[in-house]
């Protein structure tokens, strides 16, 4: 029996064990999750792939536009988008999967989950310093353009929240991966000293 060192413990202080009667049952249950996982990791590098390499081309229309007419504006705007671009490729690489979801145990079906909720884990941080990056940039950008040319149509704020909105289910998602991380590194460790899981 597990005692209360091996219990896992939410935020709310709330003790959580694996509780498994049938080692089939939910080997099973992780087999359709690892699949649904994979068909998720293939997309966002795809869609990764896609918007960095999107963002680079964009990124250097903008600054050759800076560049030509000499707007800090553009200028700003194009590092901005260089530097989310790059952060989107390493996000990219982060995702990306060569494990198949065929596994011969629970435990090598738990280990390939941690895995893959880690790099989920690492997109997600990176995604969130590109919302701090485009925040930072548009405020220089919009800044240098009110002061030197004259004020956009769209208002700071409206890029701002929506920054934010973004930002907040960023970090939402991240904290909810890295909850499924702790309990199957929980389970890990369950499966893995030997004891019968009840």
């Amino acid at each position: 029996m597990p005692s209360d060192d091996d219990a896992f413990w939410e935020e709310l202080g709330v003790s959580w064990r694996a509780s498994i009667r049938d080692t089939k049952w939910i080997s099973s249950r992780l087999e359709t999750r690892l699949k649904f996982q994979r068909a998720l990791l293939t997309g966002a590098t795809v869609l990764g792939a896609g918007v960095s390499l999107f963002g680079f081309a964009l990124a250097a229309w903008t600054l050759s536009i800076g560049w030509i007419h000499q707007s800090g504006s553009f200028l700003t705007r194009g590092a901005t988008l260089a530097m989310v671009s790059f952060l989107a490729a390493l996000a990219t690489w982060a995702l990306r999967t060569r494990d198949g979801v065929e596994t011969r145990s629970l435990r090598e079906t738990l280990h390939i989950l941690s895995a893959r909720t880690e790099r989920l884990i690492r997109a997600a941080d990176l995604a969130c310093y590109s919302m701090v990056i485009l925040a930072v940039g548009g405020t220089i950008g919009h800044t240098l353009r009110v002061r030197f040319v004259r004020p956009p149509a769209m208002p700071l704020w409206e890029d701002f929240l929506a920054v934010a909105v973004v930002g907040l289910a960023l970090v939402w998602y991240r904290r909810s991966q890295a909850l499924a991380l702790k309990r199957y590194r929980h389970l890990e460790r369950a499966v893995g000293s030997g004891d019968e899981l009840e």
